[in-house]
């Protein structure tokens, strides 16, 4: 089962960035107000927006340079920067975040976030811990932080995490997703059914959580279920391999061994790697 980050990184919009003015205008605020950080700041949120984020890097750029003190433009760039992949970078802004003001939350997410995808998963968990500290209603950093705990084998404090996100955020689907992963793997299956249907009623187009409700469902000896989430799933998307791989174990299961060759085939096709076993077997069922 795969486990979901939320990974959402956080923007200052301290200037009053409108979400309604074009490119348009913002070329001309620019144009008119050449001396303006705001100026470049409200273009570089523009262009980050648009996934441009070498466009959004030189905006903030020009507007640090204009103010060295613009907390929005160095978390803005590093935001830029840990979207093309620069985490050394994006954490040298976060830093000079944090060095002008110690108390922002959302820096310390960012930072966290960060760290977990470079692998240093110790420091992404202090990162956290402080955002929590600034603001103890922060639920993603809470979910993050079990995310991160989970990775370092801490499974108590995981669940621990999860359920402090779930009572902030009742309404945080991937918290429920990732804590029914966590009672699966206690072999809680009935909680962990409740928790992946209650991230389906949330988000009813939430295609990994079918999978993995039909993957308990599978281990309950619940085929019928499971064939229906799991085709739930290739429905919301089709280019889910392993949908059709566990499918193809659920027609196995109910003998129905063409249905069970070609959604391994179509499996095999989107690149999942099956199992070497299950495909003898299978060939041995279609050749009775």
């Amino acid at each position: 089962m795969i486990l979901i980050l939320i990974g959402v990184l956080i923007f200052s919009t301290s200037s009053g960035f409108a979400q309604t003015v074009t490119m348009e205008d913002l070329n001309k605020a620019v144009e008119m107000s050449p001396t303006l950080a705001d100026a470049y700041y409200d273009r570089g949120l523009a262009w980050g927006k648009q996934g441009k984020f070498a466009e959004a890097i030189a905006d903030f750029t020009q507007a640090i340079k204009l103010n060295p003190r613009d907390i929005g433009a160095y978390q803005g760039r590093g935001n830029a920067y840990a979207q093309e992949g620069n985490f050394t970078d994006a954490i040298a802004d976060y830093n000079k975040v944090i060095e002008i003001n110690p108390e922002d939350a959302g820096t310390y997410y960012n930072r966290g976030l960060t760290y977990n995808k470079q692998g240093n998963f110790s420091q992404a968990i202090l990162d956290f811990t402080q955002a929590i500290r600034i603001n103890p209603q922060f639920a993603d950093a809470y979910h993050n932080r079990a995310l991160t705990w989970e990775k370092q084998g801490n499974f108590t404090q995981a669940m621990a995490d999860l359920n402090k996100a779930i009572e902030i955020n009742p309404a945080l689907s991937q918290a429920y997703y990732n804590r029914g992963i966590g009672y699966d793997k206690q072999g809680n299956f009935l909680r962990a059914i409740s928790d992946f249907t209650k991230a389906i009623e949330i988000d009813p187009k939430f295609a990994q959580a079918y999978i993995n409700r039909g993957s308990v469902y599978i281990e309950q000896g619940n085929f019928s279920d499971a064939r229906f989430d799991l085709t739930v799933a290739i429905e919301i998307n089709p280019a889910l391999a392993e949908a059709y791989n566990n499918r193809a174990i659920v027609y196995y299961q109910l003998k129905e061994y063409n249905k069970a060759l070609d959604n391994l085939n179509k499996a095999v096709e989107l690149g999942y790697a099956i199992n070497p076993e299950f495909v003898r077997v299978l060939k041995q069922a279609l050749n009775k």
